[in-house]
């Protein structure tokens, strides 16, 4: 079995790729927090971290009888999402080490086999995000500013995990799936899962570096 997650900004086609994919392969999707759960009213601190422990179990349990299991979205997007606003209104990076470092430990959650991160252009974002229909997309031209504090905290994983990361231009939904039916799964499913030494390389440079 593998494991891969789709990144990237909104609007990229990380959900309709990996519905592509459901369709052509039998692939197991693991949607988004956000599609999978309601915020409670009162919503706790570790609610949102604790809702990715429970997509990272999902995920678990359904590569032991699919070949290949998709997260819609990063379970450890926190890292670089709240540094990438300066950790304002959110979780600062020690609330996030001392979350996230024993669970992959213990084997509650653990990275993906494979990271693809897809791009496009900001025009061509605003023009599918013109064209859903479906999904609302509130805060659309905020999160337009995370495109390169993501694309850079990627850049950083390959550096320490060069078969872990892999960045790809979303053009045709089609050419994104030919893509990863040829992905060569032994090399990627080599990596460790439950790495505590990519999380601290990824917290050392987070806390060396501003957004």
């Amino acid at each position: 079995m593998s494991i891969i997650c789709f990144e990237g900004p909104s609007a990229v086609g990380k959900t309709t790729t990996s519905t592509a994919l459901e369709a052509s392969t039998g692939a197991y999707v693991v949607p988004e927090v956000n599609q999978l759960f309601s915020r409670p009213k009162d919503e706790p601190p570790e609610w949102y971290f604790e809702r990715q422990l429970d997509r990272w179990s999902i995920t678990v349990e359904q590569s032991k009888t699919h070949q290949l299991v998709i997260l819609d979205g990063d379970p450890f997007q926190p890292l670089w999402y709240n540094w990438a606003y300066n950790f304002i209104g959110w979780q600062e990076l020690g609330f996030l080490e001392r979350f996230y470092k024993p669970r992959i430990q213990t084997g509650e959650i653990g990275f993906p086999d494979l990271y693809i991160i897809l791009s496009a252009s900001e025009e061509e974002l605003r023009q599918r995000r013109a064209g859903d229909v479906i999904r609302r997309r509130r805060g659309f031209a905020t999160h337009l500013k995370l495109i390169e504090p993501q694309r850079r905290y990627f850049e950083v994983m390959k550096c320490n995990a060069p078969n872990r990361v892999q960045f790809l231009q979303a053009e045709r939904i089609e050419k994104t799936v030919k893509f990863v039916r040829s992905i060569d799964r032994d090399l990627i499913e080599k990596n460790e899962n439950y790495s505590t030494d990519l999380l601290d390389a990824m917290i050392y440079w987070l806390r060396a570096n501003e957004a």
